[in-house]
């Protein structure tokens, strides 16, 4: 079947390979696997007999200089943005940690390093030794969750142009329908607080209604082209605001439904949602952050969605309210009140919880959750309705760590449901799932996890389901 697919979009392929070999031959230049920064290494070279200090005798001198080394790709301002310390300004150890988090936090650096040393005037000279990490990462993955399979072609950069901006064009088919993305986010407009986000996305998927007894009752085929841009304000570290717009359509097709859902959709008088276009204001929330560290990643994100079209357009189906709300936490102990359980070096606890809420009786734009992407071991999209909710535990231990790479297990646990009314989101049919998986964490490439899950289901039936991915599930 993908042997099909793929000769029916070779064009489309053969472009997309096109555009990977000139983005990998325009960084060869520039990679620090194939290049070194000349001047910044001889500068270094000639500075002998330096008398390096500890940050503690160094509080409260005034900066000399600070220089960055090893940034063959990031441009230095970028970086520089992210450093409390200023020239002429006074050092403090606070600043000191907060500029190398980060640092962390940009994910593009293998390895920080600060030396700090004084000059003739006994003021501070700060160096920043930076080891980045390839970002550019051309991907072809095929894999499966939830009863469903797909086939993926892909480039995902996270330093675009050595900006930090965020680029990620996808090519996808799941089962025998392809859908394409397009993402591109730049974290700070000309240096502001603002970021910038454009999401675009043509997809065309199916989708199955089931009863409790998962059987299939009906099918429709959604082609949906989305459009999504907006901005996130920096008002504190820990609060972002932001606004922007959704715009929405979603043709309803028989396109792709196979004969044996089409003749269940006839046995069962099944009418398919109605087509719907629509264009919907959006506010945001932020509260938290998120702090990594190489494999460790510790603290907490909310984020709080709001789209709405404030009942402006005249036919009813193209109207809604939808709030979508997430939790995400990470810990490297088990906290439980009365005592803390600690776990191993590089370990932690990760847990994602979400509720999304809609007021459209329109079955396209309520929601689907299923076991690709959210509880796994279960169909995909097995559960539906005006609102749900589902959350994700995992426990992610390392067994082997070296320079390259790291070998980390996870044992997991998901719950989730889908209905029509709140109280029933509670009933005796919420999906859970537990498991175990296994991640292979490539060092040296930016977010990149590869990822085999298998799970079973506990509630409200009992079976197995396998899931992968190229990155963790959450």
């Amino acid at each position: 079947m993908y042997i099909c697919k793929l000769k029916k979009y070779k064009k489309d392929i053969s472009l997309l390979l096109v555009i990977a070999g000139s983005f990998f031959i325009s960084l060869l230049h520039t990679n620090p696997v194939f290049s070194q920064d000349i001047n910044k290494n001889t500068e270094q070279e000639n500075s002998t007999n330096i008398s390096y200090i500890t940050p503690k005798k160094a509080e409260g001198l005034i900066i000399s200089s600070i220089d960055l080394v090893g940034n063959n790709r990031t441009n230095d301002d970028v970086i520089e943005d992210n450093i409390e310390l200023k020239e002429q300004n006074i050092f403090t150890v606070e600043k000191l940690k907060i500029s190398l988090q980060n640092l962390k936090n940009l994910q593009v650096f293998s390895k920080i390093d600060v030396k700090l040393s004084l000059n003739k005037n006994n003021q501070i000279i700060i160096v920043f030794e930076l080891d980045e990490k390839w970002t550019l990462l051309p991907y072809f993955l095929a894999g499966s969750g939830g009863g469903t399979s797909y086939l993926v072609l892909g480039l995902y950069e996270t330093n675009f142009i050595g900006r930090l901006y965020t680029f990620n064009f996808t090519y996808g088919c799941k089962n025998d329908n392809c859908s394409t993305f397009v993402y591109f986010r730049n974290p700070s407009v000309l240096g502001s607080r603002f970021n910038l986000v454009n999401y675009m996305t043509r997809e065309h998927n199916i989708f199955h209604t089931y009863n409790k007894n998962r059987e299939v009752t009906g099918t429709f085929a959604n082609k949906r082209d989305m459009l999504n841009l907006f901005t996130d304000i920096k008002i504190t570290p820990t609060l972002f605001l932001g606004f922007g717009a959704l715009y929405l359509k979603n043709d309803i097709t028989d396109d792709g439904i196979n004969s044996s859902d089409t003749l269940t959709n006839k046995k069962n008088s099944y009418n398919s949602p109605p087509s719907s276009s629509s264009v919907a204001l959006e506010g945001r929330l932020t509260l938290g952050k998120i702090n990594y560290d190489g494999m460790k990643v510790d603290g907490v994100n909310f984020v709080s969605i709001l789209d709405t079209t404030a009942e402006s357009y005249k036919a009813q189906n193209d109207n809604y309210t939808s709030l979508n709300s997430t939790l995400q936490f990470y810990h490297p102990n088990i906290n439980l009140g009365l005592f803390t359980i600690p776990l191993p070096r590089l370990s932690y606890l990760a847990i994602r919880s979400n509720i999304s809420v809609t007021s459209s009786d329109v079955l396209s734009q309520q929601y689907f959750i299923g076991g690709l992407d959210k509880i796994r071991g279960f169909y995909d999209g097995e559960f539906s309705g005006k609102f749900s909710y589902f959350s994700n535990f995992e426990l992610r231990i390392p067994s082997y760590v070296n320079d390259y790479f790291a070998i980390q297990h996870a044992l997991f646990s998901d719950v989730g449901y889908a209905s029509n009314t709140f109280p029933d989101m509670f009933s005796n049919y919420t999906g859970v799932s537990v498991g175990t998986g296994i991640r292979i964490l490539p060092l040296k490439v930016n977010r990149v996890a590869l990822r085999i899950d298998c799970a079973y289901t506990l509630n409200p039936f009992h079976t197995y389901g396998f899931n992968f991915g190229l990155l963790q599930f959450f």
